[in-house]
């Protein structure tokens, strides 16, 4: 269990991670620089697709190329023999991702691998598909039916977002890893993203840490519990801060705090926090002042850090999430609300833009923030990540504010993801 307390600096709870690496290879660090072209099509500021293309970002495998192996220049190829096997592991629940790319994967033709779909529940029963390759690439797809049930479920002691989240979270793809090496024993087993590092990007302190540590920005962060020291920097140094909790996820649970104006999604009622038992239903409401909420909220699991400053077009701040895949920008996806809201998140009322939003930036930064974002996903030992970015006012910086290893995968109608990760799949040397 990794487990960091919240007052440690981020250097001594980045060594944490380190550790818990130490025995799984890294993967390779990018090579060259990054091409950018943007997708046609016309702006749909309600639509939720990607809308920025960047194909063969950063570097170009070497099995793009073709080779002959007898030395010859003309001979005619053999057939290829397939020696590997993709294995995608999900459940029937998960609607979004796993149906997504389980559909693309049955549609899709190929003479690199052999494709496999299995269910969370044929792994418990130790039912998996028999596989003859040596070779075996596993994608493990986020645990729907599992979290909902034994996580996040109705019943769950304490506020949403706590330690004992992240802790089952752990246990849980431990358990999965030691399964999938049991049954496939003596197989060669490559993963886009290994189960024990699956879970890290759930501890935000720790994610950030690891970060920082590697020389990458992210939102400067506040180690205090004390609200007397809370009030004084809103108040007094005049910080915005945003208070979130440490094991969330989707922009649920939820802080912000400027002089004059405290936002929370959580419920305050009888001097208790109160969570919403469902996805959706955050809702900001109203707390200025209310100390008696801040005392209580503060003995909570947090991360408390300050607010990124960032350009505000037509009304409208935004963030940049992108998707990366063994070391390649696949599309970037801007998303944004109204200036004074909390969030960007979709689920929060953010929306999805188009190309033509990315267009007031400069190529400059889009490339600073995509280095930065092929980076972090590197560093925290994951091969696919959806990496949201916020751009400093000043247009010279790109501040990591989250980093998903189960992003979820945008309609397919402008832009496919599951086809581009089905091909960085193939073309990948493994």
């Amino acid at each position: 269990m990794i487990f960091i307390p919240a007052r440690e600096p981020l250097s001594q709870a980045a060594t944490f991670l380190s550790e818990a690496f130490a025995t799984i290879t890294p993967p390779e660090e990018a090579a060259t620089q990054p091409e950018f072209a943007y997708a046609d099509g016309p702006d749909q500021s309600q639509a939720v697709e990607p809308i920025f293309t960047v194909p063969s970002v950063f570097k170009a495998s070497p099995s793009n190329m073709q080779t002959n192996a007898s030395g010859g220049g003309s001979s005619a190829k053999r057939p290829p023999r397939i020696d590997r096997t993709i294995l995608i592991l999900g459940d029937g629940s998960d609607l979004d991702a796993f149906d997504k790319f389980r559909r693309e994967l049955t549609r899709h033709s190929t003479n690199r691998f052999h494709t496999v779909i299995a269910t969370y529940d044929q792994l418990e029963a130790d039912h998996l598909p028999v596989i003859e390759t040596d070779s075996i690439v596993i994608y493990p797809f986020f645990p729907f039916a599992y979290w909902d049930k034994n996580i996040e479920h109705d019943a769950y002691e304490g506020v949403y977002g706590n330690v004992d989240f992240y802790n089952k979270f752990r246990a849980l793809w431990d358990g999965i890893n030691s399964r999938l090496n049991a049954f496939y024993s003596g197989k060669r087993l490559h993963f886009i993203n290994h189960p024990l590092r699956i879970s890290v990007d759930r501890d935000k302190e720790l994610t950030k840490a690891t970060l920082s540590k590697a020389g990458i920005d992210v939102p400067a962060p506040i180690f205090t519990r004390s609200y007397t020291d809370i009030l004084d920097l809103v108040n007094e140094a005049g910080k915005k801060l945003y208070l979130k909790v440490r094991y969330g996820s989707m922009g649920k649970g939820i802080t912000y705090m400027e002089q004059g104006r405290w936002m929370t999604n959580f419920r305050f009622e009888h001097g208790q926090i109160v969570s919403m038992h469902a996805d959706h239903g955050w809702t900001f409401i109203d707390i200025t002042n209310n100390t008696d909420f801040l005392k209580e909220l503060l003995t909570k699991d947090l991360v408390i850090e300050e607010a990124i400053e960032c350009p505000v077009f037509d009304g409208q701040k935004f963030d940049l999430r992108f998707y990366v895949c063994f070391d390649d920008v696949l599309y970037i996806f801007p998303r944004t609300n109204d200036s004074g809201a909390v969030t960007t998140n979709i689920s929060q009322g953010g929306q999805g833009r188009s190309s033509p939003f990315l267009k007031r930036l400069s190529p400059q930064i889009i490339r600073t923030a995509a280095r930065v974002a092929v980076k972090a996903t590197e560093v925290m030992g994951l091969e696919f990540a959806g990496v949201d970015i916020m751009i400093s006012n000043d247009m010279k910086h790109a501040y990591v504010i989250e980093l998903n290893a189960f992003p979820g995968f945008p309609r397919a109608r402008r832009f496919n993801l599951s086809r581009r990760i089905i091909r960085s799949i193939e073309n990948h040397v493994f």
